[in-house]
């Protein structure tokens, strides 16, 4: 007897799938925590958040804007990313982030337009692409503490790093990446974690 998913689950099947299979950056947690400054805990908790996030944008009061949102989180921080065609609607999606525990920042970067269409998400996938190979190939960078995301040729990047230079080096790749419009800057500074002293 052949077993269907009830329709909540297909969904959310479908969601997992596709988030992880469609932007260079969202799947790369768990893979990657070892190399990370992040600590394990700090990387289940953000993954948890993002986790929770998505359960919100897959019930009913925010599903019709599930499509639209893409979802970073470094710790603690969230970075929203994607378009809508209202500023209403950027402010629900404001709204569905502010209660969830372990959430310290929210940056709204949601676009309100009427852009977008299959030729701005192709153009956006090959400058996320252009983006991570370039970086993986920058000496100097750790883009392994890096996020970012393409969103009608505006780049939004969010992390940590440990100098105000690899942050400076970072954004000058971004820039110099074709069909680039502007880059939006969440990274922080913050030092590597102190050896532990010698026995």
């Amino acid at each position: 007897m052949r077993r269907f998913l009830r329709p909540g689950l297909a969904i959310l099947a479908v969601a997992l799938v596709t988030s992880a299979c469609t932007r260079p950056t969202g799947w790369i947690d768990a893979a990657t925590t070892v190399a990370e400054d992040r600590s394990f805990s700090q990387v289940a908790t953000d993954a948890e958040i993002r986790l929770d996030l998505n359960k919100k944008l897959l019930g009913s009061k925010y599903r019709d804007l599930f499509l639209e949102v893409s979802t970073d989180v470094h710790e603690g921080r969230v970075m929203l990313t994607g378009s809508v065609k209202s500023a209403a609607n950027k402010n629900r999606i404001t709204a569905l982030a502010q209660d969830i525990t372990g959430i310290r920042t929210i940056y709204n970067d949601m676009q309100v337009t009427n852009e977008g269409g299959f030729k701005n998400a192709a153009n956006d996938v090959w400058i996320e692409g252009k983006i991570k190979a370039r970086l993986v190939a920058e000496k100097g960078v750790r883009s392994i503490n890096l996020r970012w995301r393409a969103v009608n040729g505006v780049v939004y990047v969010i992390g940590r790093l440990r100098t105000a230079a690899e942050i400076s080096k970072v954004l000058t790749v971004i820039r110099d990446v074709d069909h680039v419009i502007k880059v939006i800057n969440h990274i922080v500074i913050k030092p590597a974690p102190a050896a532990a002293p010698a026995s």
